[in-house]
C-alpha cells in the first residue's frame, strides 16, 4: 500500500481558546445547559483540545456504552475455532479472538492498516477499521493472569473466577471493583481486604460478612459505616469499638457467647439478619457523601485518597482531576472524563479503561500499558504516538494502523485534525463529531443494554433506540435445574460436595446456576450458607446498595445547612453534612 504524498498543513484546529470566565453551553445530546468552568478551560488548553459539546453526564454515558463489564456469551474464536466465553455475542458482524490468539506474536494489527482518505470524514474511516480488526474475547491484561480465564477488565489475577474490574487479586469469585483482595466472594468495591463475603465497600479490612462501608476493621457481621472496629454484629456508625451487637457493648466473653447462639450457618438465619440489619442501620445518620480523611479538596461520591478532584465517582488516588469514575488504582493525575483504572495514568482526557502508566491519552478506549500520546484509538496496547488505530499491538507512529516515520506522522496527524473540523462525522441523530469529542456511541461494539450504561443509567428499549443507541436481545441459559430450592441444605454444615454436581434454580430470576468448588470451599471456611440466587442476581442486589453517580441538593437533617448528596430526597435515610456526621460518630 503506497503512502500518501506529504502535502499536509501543520494546523491543529479548534484548540485556541481565549476564555476569561465560565461559559454556559447547550449539550448536543440532551439539549440541557451545562457550564464549562474557567478551570476547565485551563485543562483543555493544557491538553491542546477544544472544550466539549456534550454535557458531563452524556459524556459519561457515551463512554459507558463502550464498556461491557459482565454480559457474557459463548462463541467460537474466529481464529482457532475453540468455543470461549466472550463479551461479544455470536452472530454479530465482528471478528473475535480468544485470549491466546489475540495476544499471539504472529500478528500485530498493521496487517489491517490503510491510508487516510482526505475526502471522507476521518471517524468514518476509523469505524471501518473497527469492523475489520479482531477484538479480545474478554478484556484483560491476559499475560498477567494465572488460572483466571473467566475475568474481564482485569490484570494480575491468580485463581479468580468471574471477577470484573479487578487488579492484584487472588482466590476471589463473583466480585467487582477490587484492588488487592484475597480469599473473598460476592463483594463489591473492595481494596486491600481479605476473607470477606457479601460486603459492599471495604478498605483495609478482613473477615467482613454482609457489611457495607467498613474500613480498618476485622471480624464484622452485618455492619455499616464502621471504622477501626472488630468483633461487631449488626452495628452502624461505630469508631474504634469492639464486641458490640446492634450497637450495644458487651464483654468479650458475653459477645462470644451470644455470637455462638446466632446460627450463622443457616440460610434462614442469615436472611433474617440481613433484613434486621438494614432496618437497624436506618436509625443512624448517613454522611452526605462517602470518602475518607485522606482527601483534600474533593467532591463527588466514593472519593478516597484524592486531591483537587471534583465531580467524580468511585475513585481512589486521583489528583487534579474532574468528571472521573472507576479509578481503582492510584495514581491518576491530570485527568478529565476518565472512566476506569488509573495505576499511574496521567494527562488523560475523554477516555475509558486507560491505565498502567498511560500518558497523554485523548478520546480513546482501552489503551495500556505504557501507552503514550494516543488519540482516537481503541485497544492500542503498549503503543505510542497513535491516531485512529484499532486493535494494534506495540507499534509507534501509526495512523489507521499504518506506520509512518515520526515527521510524516506529525504532519499527517495535524492535517487530519484540520480536516475533522472542516468535514466532521455526523451520527444517526445528526450530532456532529469534530476533533475534541470521544467516539460516537454508535461506534461501540456493544448494545446499550449489554453495557455499564444500562446499570448506571437504565432506560427502556424505546428510549435506547430513540436516543440513537442499539438494543440487543440477550438470551438466557437453557439449563434445567436438577434440584429444587427447598432441597438445598439450609445449614452449610449439612452440605456436601455432591452439591457441586447439581444445577440450582435461582429463586429470584429462575435462571439455572452452579456452586463451584472454590466457592463451596470458601463458604465452608466461613461457616456461611449456600446462596439461593444466581451470581448475576447477587451482583444486582449488591449494586442496588451503591449510591448512584449523581448529587442532589438537600439540607442537612441536623443543622439544615445546604448540602449536595448522592442520597435522593425520597430515600428514608437521615442525612448529615460532613461536620454534623463527624460530630455524631465521634461523640
Amino acid at each position: 500500500m503506497p503512502k500518501p504524498a506529504r502535502t499536509y498543513r501543520s494546523v491543529r484546529a479548534g484548540c485556541k481558546m481565549k476564555t476569561i470566565m465560565d461559559k454556559e453551553v447547550q449539550c448536543q445530546s440532551c439539549k440541557q445547559e451545562f457550564v464549562i468552568a474557567l478551570a476547565d478551560f485551563d485543562f483543555y488548553r493544557k491538553m491542546d483540545t477544544p472544550p466539549p459539546t456534550f454535557c458531563p453526564e452524556c459524556r459519561f454515558i457515551r463512554r459507558l456504552v463502550f464498556m461491557n463489564e459482565r454480559t457474557l456469551y459463548k462463541r467460537p474464536c474466529d481464529r482457532c475455532g475453540k468455543e470461549v466465553v466472550s463479551l461479544h455475542a455470536p452472530g454479530k458482524k465482528r471478528i473475535v479472538y480468544c485470549q491466546p490468539c489475540w495476544w499471539a506474536d504472529d500478528w500485530d494489527g498493521t496487517e489491517y492498516g490503510r491510508a487516510y482518505d482526505p475526502s471522507r470524514p476521518f471517524l468514518e474511516q476509523v469505524r471501518e477499521l473497527m469492523e475489520r480488526t479482531p477484538y479480545m474475547a474478554l478484556e484483560s491484561d491476559y499475560l498477567t493472569l494465572e488460572n483466571s480465564e473467566y475475568a474481564s477488565y482485569c490484570s494480575r489475577l491468580k485463581n479468580c473466577y468471574l471477577v470484573f474490574f479487578a487488579d492484584y487479586c487472588e482466590r476471589v469469585l463473583y466480585s467487582s471493583f477490587l484492588a488487592n483482595v484475597r480469599d473473598s466472594a460476592d463483594c463489591y468495591r473492595m481494596k486491600e481486604c481479605d476473607l470477606s463475603y457479601g460486603t459492599v465497600g471495604g478498605y483495609r479490612s478482613s473477615r467482613t460478612f454482609y457489611c457495607e462501608e467498613v474500613s480498618d476493621s476485622h471480624d464484622m457481621y452485618f455492619s455499616r459505616n464502621c471504622t477501626g472496629c472488630s468483633d461487631c454484629f449488626g452495628c452502624s456508625n461505630l469508631r474504634n469499638k469492639s464486641y458490640h451487637i446492634w450497637n450495644v457493648p458487651y464483654s468479650k466473653e458475653e459477645y462470644q457467647k451470644r455470637m455462638a447462639g446466632l446460627n450463622l450457618h443457616s440460610f434462614e438465619s442469615v436472611t433474617r439478619f440481613i433484613a434486621e440489619a438494614r432496618k437497624h442501620w436506618l436509625k443512624y445518620p448517613e454522611r452526605a457523601v462517602r470518602g475518607n480523611s485522606l482527601n483534600v479538596d474533593v467532591s463527588g461520591e466514593y472519593v478516597y485518597e484524592s486531591k483537587n478532584t471534583h465531580d467524580s465517582f468511585m475513585v481512589s488516588g486521583a489528583v487534579d482531576s474532574r468528571f472521573c469514575q472507576f479509578i481503582t488504582l492510584a495514581p491518576d493525575k491530570d485527568a478529565y472524563d476518565s472512566t476506569g483504572w488509573g495505576a499511574g495514568a496521567e494527562r488523560i482526557y475523554e477516555a475509558a479503561v486507560v491505565g498502567g502508566g498511560a500518558y497523554d491519552i485523548r478520546f480513546s478506549n482501552e489503551c495500556w500499558p505504557g501507552a503514550l500520546d494516543i488519540e482516537y484509538s481503541m485497544y492500542a496496547i503498549g503503543s505510542k504516538h497513535c491516531f485512529g488505530c484499532v486493535n494494534l499491538k506495540r507499534k509507534d507512529y501509526a495512523i489507521l494502523n499504518w506506520q509512518y516515520d515520526p515527521e510524516e506522522y506529525a504532519l499527517l496527524k495535524d492535517e487530519i485534525i484540520y480536516q475533522m473540523e472542516k468535514n466532521p462525522y455526523f451520527d444517526s441523530k445528526n450530532r456532529s463529531y469534530r476533533y475534541g469529542e470521544f467516539f460516537p456511541a454508535e461506534f461501540s461494539p456493544f448494545a446499550y443494554n449489554e453495557t455499564d450504561a444500562m446499570w448506571y443509567f437504565p432506560i427502556s428499549r424505546y428510549d435506547v433506540v430513540k436516543q440513537g443507541y442499539r438494543w440487543s436481545e440477550i438470551p438466557t441459559n437453557s439449563y434445567t435445574p436438577t434440584i429444587s430450592t427447598e432441597a438445598i441444605p439450609d445449614d452449610i454444615r449439612q452440605a456436601t460436595e455432591k452439591i457441586l454436581q447439581e444445577i440450582l434454580p435461582c429463586s429470584s430470576c429462575g435462571k439455572a446456576f452452579r456452586i463451584v468448588a472454590d466457592e463451596f470451599a470458601l463458604l465452608k471456611q466461613f461457616g456461611l450458607p449456600l446462596p439461593r440466587t444466581c451470581p448475576e442476581c447477587r451482583h444486582r442486589e449488591r449494586f442496588a446498595r451503591v449510591n448512584p453517580p449523581k448529587l442532589w441538593d438537600r439540607r442537612c437533617d441536623n443543622c439544615q445547612k445546604a448540602i449536595k448528596t448522592s442520597f435522593a430526597p425520597e430515600r428514608p435515610e437521615t442525612i448529615y453534612c460532613a461536620d454534623c456526621y463527624t460530630q455524631e460518630v465521634s461523640g
